[in-house]
């Protein structure tokens, strides 16, 4: 984080976010490309959740997720109405051993899936919680790889798609 970095707090939102960069290894299609985009993709997700800037982790993921555009939506709402997030950085790790193009040219990704869990920020007061979590065997993450680009189109339970 950089020194002037300030995370929120109840009485303000978190000040010189750094924006996440999407390193040059995620635009390969292999193992080491797609581990490389999901942790862009968490630091865009988290960067929405710390901003309001919801534009970079849209860009990396398909509009056929609803439930990550309601998500999205929602953090728009939040921050155009002069409230703010804090928290929200995941980290997935795709198993070992598991990195295999399907018939249907994606990737179902069984991953391990570490949340630092997240607040709303209401009037000074924490309206919305998602308590913290470290799941190793529970999801699995599609994603494809298209034009020189991986993206993000859903969690599932693992072994359900």
């Amino acid at each position: 984080m950089p020194d002037d970095y300030e995370p929120a707090t109840l009485e303000h939102p978190a000040r010189n976010v750094p924006k996440p960069v999407m390193p040059a290894e995620a635009s390969e299609e292999t193992e080491a490309g797609a581990q490389a985009f999901l942790n862009y993709r968490a630091d865009a997700q988290w960067y929405s959740i710390q901003t309001g800037d919801t534009s970079l982790i849209r860009e990396v993921t398909s509009t056929d997720c609803v439930e990550c555009t309601k998500q999205y939506n929602h953090f728009d709402t939040i921050y155009s109405k002069g409230h703010w997030g804090a928290g929200g950085h995941e980290i997935e790790k795709i198993a070992d051993d598991s990195f295999a193009k399907r018939a249907d040219g994606g990737y179902n990704l069984p991953v391990a899936i570490k949340s630092s869990g997240l607040i709303v920020v209401k009037n000074r007061r924490i309206t919305e919680r998602q308590e913290p979590f470290n799941l190793s065997e529970r999801f699995d993450t599609y994603v494809y790889y298209e034009s020189g680009t991986w993206r993000y189109l859903t969690a599932s339970p693992r072994g359900s798609m």
